[in-house]
């Protein structure tokens, strides 16, 4: 019986209010050192999938080596973009732009498909490769789970089963008793079957969270 509903953040429940290259430029230009957002653009792909995960034991906390590496994020895409790594201040004004709720947009069916499922009964935790910023953008958004998992609160990523387990713990659920959603194959749906968790593709516009939800519905009533 299902009876904890388990949701990926970035791609799933939220979206950066603006493209990614576009922020990144104003923020450049801002400081003096201007770079074209169509630069920007393939350069931030190929440090965001190149750089691997962050340096764990490296570091005192989760969300210091996740700080960490988003630095050699923007750092690697700047230096591809432009031949030039990112100052520090840059780094600092794209990290705070990011914590703050606005630059997120929430996908449109999220808070009825939340409302109903906790209406339902359902236990509601995020699971996400994210740092702590995430819980003060879905706090901001009005979001509410009875848990957050980020990678930096577990120490790892998904597609690792110990970041599932971690919510699992944290509802005290069972794997069999769980539903995850998320948008990426790799982490969400391999991820979560590997901790033994069933997973949900979502693949919009294909489908979207509210097919997620009568799943889980459907689900639990066999």
């Amino acid at each position: 019986m299902i009876r904890a509903l388990l949701f990926d953040a970035a791609g799933t429940l939220i979206e950066p209010a603006e493209p990614v290259a576009e922020v990144y430029s104003r923020a450049a230009a801002a400081l003096g050192n201007p770079v074209d957002p169509a630069a920007i653009k393939p350069a931030f792909i190929r440090a965001f999938t190149s750089l691997g995960d962050p340096a764990w034991r490296a570091h005192p906390d989760g969300d210091t080596a996740e700080r960490a590496w988003w630095q050699d994020v923007v750092g690697s895409t700047f230096g591809y973009a432009s031949g030039s790594a990112a100052a520090l201040a840059l780094f600092e004004v794209l990290f705070a732009h990011y914590a703050d709720p606005a630059a997120w947009r929430v996908f449109p069916e999220v808070p009825e498909v939340l409302a109903a499922a906790r209406d339902a009964g359902f236990l509601l935790a995020v699971v996400s490769n994210f740092d702590r910023r995430l819980h003060g953008i879905l706090a901001g958004h009005g979001l509410e789970f009875h848990a957050v998992i980020t990678s930096a609160d577990a120490a790892c990523r998904k597609p690792r089963a110990e970041i599932f387990e971690t919510a699992l713990s944290a509802l005290k659920v069972a794997p069999s008793e769980a539903l995850h959603a998320g948008d990426s194959i790799a982490a969400d749906v391999e991820g979560a079957r590997a901790a033994g968790i069933a997973a949900f593709h979502l693949d919009r516009p294909r489908n979207d969270l509210r097919d997620f939800l009568n799943t889980a519905l459907q689900e639990r009533v066999k």
